[in-house]
């Protein structure tokens, strides 16, 4: 990606938010470890400098000061940080626990934005799932978007024919349960949504 370097540390680098399949182009200021902006990227194609506010948001989850930068264990005391092994071996244990007890499905596994964006996540999850033998699976895609696939089904024959609007030779457009001015047309993501 490109970076440019200013007198003052200041660098730039231009990236995709990855917290919903719009994949917004967002530009990042940053001097070291301190974000000094994000904006939308107005040479990204697809969202041409859109941003909705959760792409902006990135700077506070990165410098919230509760944000989580390490494993913790509860203790009667409160939390208390763990090292990463520790850590695993811990959690390793409870699902073996918990499955022993209740059987392989008792563990639900979910998997949502922004993870399913992300290509080592996508890479190293079907190992994880594959190990840990559980039909309990819940995702984005069983909140929000198997509706669509099963109406597509249902009207076209078909669970990915989903047809995306001809927004600029549309009369009358009904939408219900969803915004796609918000959301830079999400299943869309259509730049002429925002004409």
């Amino acid at each position: 990606m490109s970076n440019e370097q200013t007198k003052t540390n200041e660098q730039t680098h231009f990236r995709t938010c990855n917290l919903c399949e719009a994949m917004c182009g967002i530009v990042i200021k940053h001097d070291g470890e301190k974000v000094l902006s994000i904006k939308g990227d107005k040479d990204d194609p697809f969202s041409q400098g859109y941003i909705c506010p959760k792409a902006t948001a990135l700077q506070d989850l990165h410098e919230d000061n509760d944000r989580l930068r390490q494993p913790v264990e509860r203790t009667t005391h409160g939390w208390k940080e763990i090292g990463w092994s520790e850590a695993l071996d811990k959690v390793a244990a409870g699902i073996q626990s918990v499955q022993k007890k209740h059987g392989k499905n008792a563990l639900g596994i979910y998997l949502g934005n922004p993870n399913v964006h992300n290509l080592g996540g996508m890479l190293t999850i079907k190992h994880l799932l594959s190990s840990i033998k559980t039909r309990s699976r819940f995702s984005a895609t069983s909140i929000d978007q198997l509706p669509h696939h099963i109406v597509s089904m249902h009207l076209f024959g078909h669970m990915l024919r989903i047809p995306v609007p001809d927004v600029n030779r549309t009369q009358y457009m009904l939408i219900i349960g969803g915004n796609p001015l918000a959301s830079n047309g999400s299943i869309m993501t259509a730049p002429n949504m925002r004409q």
